[in-house]
């Protein structure tokens, strides 16, 4: 099991294009042009660049909101509250691309796991797309924090789940 478990947002790669593009002209714009001029591109390169997400440590049950710049995770460790379970979370993600005039959006499929505390309080802890991977760490999450898990990936249909079997047969069991 690992003790620190993380997720965090992917950059889009044309806004990951742009920012290394911008930050090759700022450092162009600091020596050759003006420092205002650099420094305002490379602000401009960060902010592209910039990713968030959130880490949790099992271990000394602490949490950490984070942004993620060129690599460099930044945030601060908190304790985590009384915590009263986890959720695994199934939704849709839209992504709008727009060009000119023309407009679409792509739906794709995300599973979130959420810590849920203090009446419906939640802490996103991670993401992903796989089903699988989202159960065995849900499964990780639950035994280090000796908590309830709440299957959600149907919509309107949610129920807790049978711990010991998905933690030592792998398998989804519901119980009532």
């Amino acid at each position: 099991m690992k003790a620190i478990i993380s997720y965090t947002r992917k950059v889009p790669t044309a806004k990951m294009i742009l920012g290394i593009l911008l930050l090759i002209l700022s450092m162009y714009g600091l020596i050759a042009i003006s420092a205002f001029n650099g420094l305002f591109i490379l602000v401009l390169a960060f902010i592209l660049l910039r990713s968030d997400g959130s880490e949790i440590d099992l271990e000394s049950k602490r949490y950490r909101k984070i942004t993620l710049l060129l690599g460099i995770k930044i945030g601060k460790w908190k304790d985590l509250p009384v915590v009263d379970y986890l959720s695994v979370f199934s939704t849709n993600e839209n992504i709008t691309v727009r060009a000119l005039s023309a407009e679409t959006t792509n739906t794709f499929p995300v599973i979130y796991l959420n810590l849920f505390y203090d009446n419906n309080k939640k802490i996103t802890l991670y993401e992903t797309k796989d089903r699988d991977d989202a159960f065995e760490t849900a499964s990780n999450i639950t035994d280090a924090l000796s908590i309830d898990l709440l299957d959600a990936t149907e919509k309107g249909n949610f129920k807790w789940v049978d711990k010991d079997k998905l933690r030592d047969e792998g398998i989804i069991v519901h119980t009532d």
